[in-house]
């Protein structure tokens, strides 16, 4: 059964937080099911040269140990030395018995995770996947898959699409995984979805918002966060309702990020009366962007909206400020990540966001519980994403142990336990996926003061 492995051989890669996975084998060496055939095999050789090794020694050709040789001086009749015999040659196949009994109690279940590990835009993936290991430490403590274990096989993609597409074909046939954690951009999740999609394997994102990941009737994709048509929206309504605001203005990153950002709000800007007074897009390598700020400028806008990634906004808002220009900027998730305001310096307080995630907001028994056991461990706050990975890890661990429960974790049960997955009281709000994939959940809108964040609004 791909992902589940019986009785796993000592060199088998086990998850264990704040280690290096040591280098295994590939399951596919050994056939379907990996580690288990492996035991069997393992099991057999062993018997057959115990066997071949006991017939040697009982016709004679090691006199000195042998059971002839007993025999010759008397010490045992040739009923006990046969019976001795088959006892000798029973006992391996006897043990692999009772290994294979008790190592079919404990599966461990191969689960992939890919993000940009390193890059520009690193902290979507390592901070994703610091949060996912430290629920899989959490769950393996406490015994919540009983003697079973996640193994968690990682791969760097690089914020590359093609490498995540590579990536994720490896986990599905070398490692042979049960399911997939990832990706933490939507365009790498884009490109993985048709792998996992034509394998028939369950993937399910932390952070890809492009809305499109959902609209292609693909029943092998889920996520814990919301669309981009659902954070833009509620941004415009947010600035209608909150702040008041007229006229906006965008600057947009040119690719499955921004664009279906700003689509979303300039849709919900206009149902509410809110006038676009100007927009532009740009290539994710542009660095210089004075241009473009001087035409927003001239515009006037109540609220200047940056649909870009932290490395751009941080940029843009730097340069707004060496130009004097003073107009309030929200510029999504990037005020929650620390590279955002070491870009931006001062410039970076006022700006307005809107997080996956903000610490502190969640007052459930598990949001509190996370924040607690994480500044006892880190001594400091988990980031926005550090809890959407923490999260996902436990959508899919509930998954996994309920498909458990109900008799076979299989690919198939694993997608359908997490499409089951209703009001979940996770560590970064109430979780929920939708027949489609997509998820409901809380929004918090937040703004900087100095290096502090603090809460402007929460939409439930």
């Amino acid at each position: 059964m791909p992902g589940a492995r019986a009785g796993v051989p000592y060199f088998a890669s086990i998850f264990r937080p704040g280690q290096r996975q040591p280098a295994r084998p590939p399951a596919a060496a050994f056939g379907q099911g990996g580690g288990a055939r492996f035991h069997d095999r393992h099991c057999k050789q062993k018997q057959s040269a115990f066997r071949q090794h006991a017939a040697s020694r009982a016709a004679g050709s090691n006199p000195a140990l042998g059971l002839k040789h007993f025999h010759a001086e008397g010490m045992i009749d040739m009923d006990i030395r046969k019976c001795l015999t088959s006892c000798i040659a029973l006992l391996p196949a006897m043990l692999c018995l009772a290994g294979g009994t008790a190592s079919a109690r404990a599966e461990t279940y191969d689960v992939g995770f890919f993000g940009p590990l390193s890059g520009p835009v690193a902290v979507y993936g390592t901070e994703s996947l610091a949060g996912t290991r430290f629920a899989l430490e959490e769950i393996e403590a406490s015994g919540m898959l009983g003697e079973d274990e996640i193994n968690l096989v990682v791969a760097d993609d690089m914020a590359n699409p093609g490498a995540a597409a590579q990536a994720v074909q490896r986990m599905i046939d070398i490692d042979e995984v049960v399911a997939i954690l990832g990706g933490s951009t939507s365009a790498g999740t884009a490109a993985a979805i048709e792998v996992t999609r034509a394998a028939e394997v369950p993937q399910l994102s932390p952070l890809a918002v492009d809305p499109e990941l959902t609209r292609q009737d693909n029943p092998w994709f889920a996520r814990i966060t919301q669309t981009a048509d659902v954070f833009a929206s509620n941004t415009a309504q947010w600035m209608h309702d909150k702040h008041k605001v007229k006229t906006a203005y965008l600057l947009i990153r040119n690719d499955n990020w921004g664009v279906p950002l700003a689509s979303a709000f300039t849709a919900k800007a206009k149902e509410l009366g809110i006038e676009i007074v100007g927009s532009e897009a740009f290539e994710p390598t542009a660095k210089e962007f004075k241009p473009m700020l001087a035409k927003a400028a001239q515009a006037k806008p109540d609220f200047l909206l940056l649909y870009t990634y932290y490395t751009e906004g941080g940029l843009i808002v730097k340069q707004m400020s060496e130009m004097g220009i003073d107009i309030p900027v929200f510029a999504q998730s990037s005020p929650g990540i620390p590279q955002f305001l070491e870009i931006a310096g001062p410039a970076s307080d006022g700006t307005y966001g809107l997080l996956y995630y903000f610490a502190g907001s969640v007052q459930s028994d598990m949001g509190k519980r996370f924040v607690e056991k994480w500044q006892a461990k880190y001594k400091r706050l988990p980031s926005q994403y550090e809890g959407m990975g923490y999260d996902s890890a436990y959508v899919l661990a509930q998954a996994i142990k309920r498909a458990k429960d109900a008799g076979e974790v299989t690919r198939q049960s694993v997608r359908d336990q997490i499409y089951a997955t209703k009001d979940f009281q996770g560590a970064t709000g109430s979780i929920t996926i939708l027949p489609n994939g997509d998820s409901l959940r809380p929004l918090p809108f937040v703004r900087l003061e100095g290096k502090e964040l603090v809460l402007d609004d929460l939409l439930q």
